[in-house]
């Protein structure tokens, strides 16, 4: 599956992006806004959401959500 996974800033954007890569999850830095979460940097990742979570959680990086995206075909 892809995940979206929306970071507070940019700067943690890139370190979550490098930390995924280097763990084998392909993924993608993307602006992300909404009216509920206000403006941010997020990550398109594909893998497993709840993984990717306690991936950054564990990592020291702040994650205001990490939702499905789509199905990986």
């Amino acid at each position: 599956m892809i995940c979206r996974a929306v970071l507070p800033s940019e700067t943690y954007a890139m370190k979550a992006q490098r930390i995924l890569a280097s763990m084998g999850y392909p993924c993608e830095m993307v602006r992300s806004t909404s009216k509920k979460e206000g403006c941010g940097f997020g990550l398109k990742v594909v893998g497993d959401c709840e993984q990717i979570h306690k991936i950054l959680i564990q990592e020291g990086i702040p994650v205001r959500t990490v939702r499905i995206e789509r199905e990986y075909q």
